[in-house]
């Protein structure tokens, strides 16, 4: 049974983990059938901001980016 699930994201895309385990989620429920969106809020849009260079972490503009092209939807 396909659920619907949303993500509220609110913090900054490289101040921690947030961003990058709302996406992992996200991206979870995504392949387990599910419907995921993510409501970016305050920093958290930043996240969605095309171009970005992540180096010696996790990539949060690549995995949104996956996110959005495996068929995620994002709120700003």
């Amino acid at each position: 049974m396909e659920k619907r699930l949303t993500f509220v994201l609110s913090a900054s895309p490289y101040s921690g983990q947030t961003a990058a385990t709302a996406l992992k989620l996200a991206t979870a429920a995504l392949a387990a059938g599910h419907r995921a969106t993510i409501f970016a809020t305050a920093d958290g849009v930043y996240g969605f901001v095309k171009g970005q260079q992540a180096t010696a972490v996790f990539d949060v503009g690549g995995a949104a980016a996956a996110f959005l092209a495996r068929g995620g939807a994002v709120d700003l």
